[in-house]
């Protein structure tokens, strides 16, 4: 996985996406591209059911679009006899420090090897040395099997509708990748190189004071001026606000307040 911006606590982890058994060629090229704008890099395809020239079609590289490098340096891993599937799975994943699997089934409490976990509950390790993660999905029609997610150290689940819980594979993959991507990575609140400057506590006490003597120089009830104050504190502290937005605010409240000292209306 590329650096940049990564949490320092997870420098050392190393991603890989493993697509167990995929039938569509689209999918593997959406995969791909989703790949790419999450940063991760390394795509394993093993025993594909599609055949290996239509996924690295050229029509499979426009689904990949940006993502088409990861697709044509994806590792394929192509099985003669499919009675050593078991076995060579065990294989490839014994390579990794770490293996998540991912369900769309996961809600069965009678099934112990599917109690499954949120995206949001999963944390990742910290290592002070190279430590390998590999990302399974299964193949479209039936997900992974239960020997496979067997051999898996966690399993995933994305919260989804009880009445139709199975999501398109590419549509999972890039669910998935974008909750790790927020957990690996320093994310800033804004756009591109220019990120939004939030407003910090000093700058909504400042607007506080303000809301504070306009409501002193009106005449409320003594009764209702608490709760019409901390009405506007939590209205304008539930959410983050950032500068600019805030000096917007800031500004006509002060207008507001000093317009109200010159009336001297009591």
């Amino acid at each position: 996985m590329k650096r940049k911006n990564k949490v320092p606590d997870y420098e050392n982890l190393d991603f890989t996406v493993i697509l167990v058994q995929p039938e569509t060629a689209a999918n593997i090229g959406s995969i791909a591209r989703l790949m790419e704008n999450f940063n991760f890099t390394k795509l394993v395809i093993f025993n594909p059911i599609e055949s290996v020239k239509k996924i690295l079609s050229y029509n499979t590289q426009g689904y990949a679009m940006h993502g088409k490098n990861i697709l044509l340096n994806a590792e394929f891993i192509e099985l003669n006899n499919q009675n050593n599937h078991l076995t060579e799975f065990q294989s490839l994943i014994k390579n990794y420090d770490f293996v998540i699997a991912t369900t769309a089934k996961g809600k069965s409490y009678s099934n112990i090897r599917r109690l499954s976990i949120y995206p949001d509950d999963f944390t990742l390790p910290v290592s002070d040395k190279p430590f390998k993660i590999a990302i399974l999905f299964g193949k479209e029609s039936r997900g992974l099997t239960n020997e496979e997610i067997s051999r898996a150290d966690i399993l995933i689940r994305i919260p989804s509708n009880d009445k139709y819980p199975v999501l398109n594979l590419s549509h999972a993959c890039g669910i998935l990748l974008y909750e790790l991507f927020k957990k690996l990575n320093v994310i800033n609140i804004g756009r591109g190189k220019n990120p939004v400057l939030i407003a910090d506590r000093e700058d909504r006490l400042i607007l506080f004071e303000i809301i504070k003597n306009i409501i002193d120089t009106l005449k409320i009830a003594p009764y209702k001026k608490d709760k019409v104050y901390f009405a506007f504190r939590n209205i304008f502290g539930r959410k983050f606000m950032s500068k600019k937005e805030l000096n917007l605010v800031l500004g006509l409240f002060s207008k507001v307040n000093n317009i109200l000292k010159g009336l001297k209306l009591y």
